[in-house]
């Protein structure tokens, strides 16, 4: 299992990272981590003109926002390393303002990347 996190002001959001054979699960938390939403991405090749695209599935657990999360960085993953990518996202802190959400969303894209970098 490799771990990674990123802080942006007092957001920690961290990640949890398992491949099995050539797929790669992903959990994602922050706050009071649970789980929240599932997001599954994988790379298929169009059948009109060869071009590798990424497909998306989304499952929400009821009163939840974290399908966000869990699209954002299974479909960002998938692409990037051509894989098939399952992320469990749940992420929690109380009282959020819309400019502390967007802080969180831009820590889910750096944490992206640094996902990446781990398992490129």
């Amino acid at each position: 299992m490799i771990k990674t996190e990123v802080t942006v002001d007092n957001f920690t959001i961290s990640a949890k990272i398992v491949k099995t054979g050539d797929d790669i699960v992903i959990i994602i938390g922050g706050g009071k981590s649970h789980i929240g939403a599932v997001g599954v991405s994988f790379p298929t090749v169009s059948i009109i003109n060869g071009d590798t695209t990424i497909t998306t599935s989304v499952i929400t657990l009821p009163s939840h926002k974290d399908d966000i999360v869990a699209k954002m960085v299974s479909e960002t993953v998938a692409k990037k390393l051509n894989k098939k990518v399952i992320v469990i996202a749940g992420i929690h802190f109380d009282n959020l303002s819309k400019n502390d959400i967007d802080t969180i969303l831009k820590a889910c894209n750096e944490l992206s990347f640094k996902i990446i970098e781990k398992l490129g």
